[in-house]
């Protein structure tokens, strides 16, 4: 690989997620030279931030780590706004793309959409994961699937007041902001066996008025919700988009 991102890459785990949720993707990167190096942010229960080093370079990996990988929501996007302004204050980063899996794609969205953090590094551009916009709980990991019906415009029929809050600010997001949704099928046309398809294509409604959003959904038995960031198709998608 002779190219490189010049904008450092931030990594935002799921719903009780942790170190090992995209270990893998980050090992592939650095192989690859994508990425120089490996940060490491660790975010503890009572929400206090450790960096694994002192400089950020234009090309490094930054992973989020919550300690507590089930807060809401609504705590994790301050938390990462927190993070996201410390990164321009003390370390310079004037730009940030952004990688997020499942529940921590839509915390990244509400920062964005919904809290007036001052002093945020431009989010160029945000690859979501096998995430679900639409869903009551976000997080849980409940025994089924939610089904989420949209309208023919792709508008949920019945709307959580979070979905509302997400609608409603996101007049708040860059207008040249990109997003690659990346949506898993593993199970016959419903969902990756976790977030529906659904759930995860309402992020369309959320954004038709901002931005520049591309949609992909991956049919793979074997892509599942926890393989969408250990699949190797899903990688050079990912890598081509960020170059791109």
């Amino acid at each position: 690989m002779d190219k490189k991102i010049n904008v450092p890459l931030v990594f935002v785990h799921g719903y009780a997620g942790g170190f090992w949720s995209f270990f893998s993707m980050i090992h592939k990167l650095r192989k690859r030279q994508f990425i120089s190096n490996r940060i490491v942010i660790t975010v503890s229960h009572k929400g206090v931030f450790s960096f694994s080093k002192k400089s950020i370079l234009k090309d490094s990996g930054i992973q989020i780590i919550f300690r507590n990988g089930k807060r809401s929501v609504e705590q994790q996007g301050t938390w990462l706004g927190e993070i996201f302004s410390k990164l321009k204050s003390e370390y310079g980063v004037e730009q940030l793309n952004v990688v997020a899996h499942s529940m921590g794609a839509v915390s990244v969205l509400y920062l964005l959409t919904n809290l007036q953090i001052k002093n945020l590094p431009k989010i160029k551009k945000m690859i979501m994961l096998g995430a679900p916009f639409a869903d009551i709980e976000p997080g849980i990991d409940s025994a089924e699937v939610e089904h989420i019906q949209l309208s023919e415009k792709g508008v949920p029929l019945k709307q959580t007041t979070r979905y509302k809050l997400l609608k409603k600010g996101s007049k708040n997001l860059d207008n040249d902001i990109e997003v690659f949704n990346i949506i898993g099928n593993s199970d016959f046309g419903f969902s990756d066996g976790k977030v529906s398809i659904s759930s995860a294509k309402a992020l369309r409604y959320l954004l038709e008025d901002v931005g520049h959003y591309r949609e992909k959904i991956v049919r793979n038995r074997k892509v599942t919700h926890r393989e969408l960031h250990e699949d190797n198709d899903i990688l050079k998608q990912i890598m081509e988009f960020l170059l791109n």
